[in-house]
């Protein structure tokens, strides 16, 4: 049985993206707080939304990807594919090799340097999606995983 991990290398690249959206949430938030001084609780609530959107933007950056990157790791046998992730509460998923339908592969461009390759496992009645993995994991998976052809 193989074991794969979450390439590390994604994360810098998804706080980034999730920080500046944060960011932008909260100038556009702020921007209308005095577009409309007439409305007596609309700064109140706008300062609320400022917070909260500031709060858990800080803490799905800081707090909660890495502790899903450090618990998401694949085990890959002839037999089944198993999945664990999560963060505070960890899910196992569990998919029989035999049972494969199809696989679709997803590559981003500079995937090397930002670890941004997936791969989704459809079977009978599901399916399973293998995230963050490193080009190395990635081209080793795509050609495993691969459906018996006939």
């Amino acid at each position: 049985m193989r074991r794969y991990f979450a390439d590390k290398t994604c994360i810098n690249l998804i706080r980034l993206v999730l920080l500046l959206v944060t960011a932008l949430l909260d100038a556009l938030a702020y921007y209308f707080i005095p577009v409309a001084p007439y409305l007596s609780t609309l700064p109140v609530v706008l300062w609320v939304v400022i917070v909260t959107v500031t709060v858990a933007g800080l803490f799905t950056a800081m707090v909660y990807l890495p502790l899903y990157f450090r618990h998401t790791c694949y085990y890959v046998s002839p037999e089944q594919v198993v999945k664990h992730s999560g963060c505070f509460f960890v899910r196992t998923q569990t998919l029989r090799r035999s049972a494969i339908q199809y696989t679709t592969s997803i590559s981003t461009p500079f995937s090397k340097i930002t670890g941004l390759n997936f791969i989704l496992l459809s079977a009978f009645g599901g399916s399973m999606l293998l995230l963050f993995l490193s080009k190395r994991d990635y081209e080793q998976l795509r050609t495993a995983l691969q459906p018996p052809r006939g």
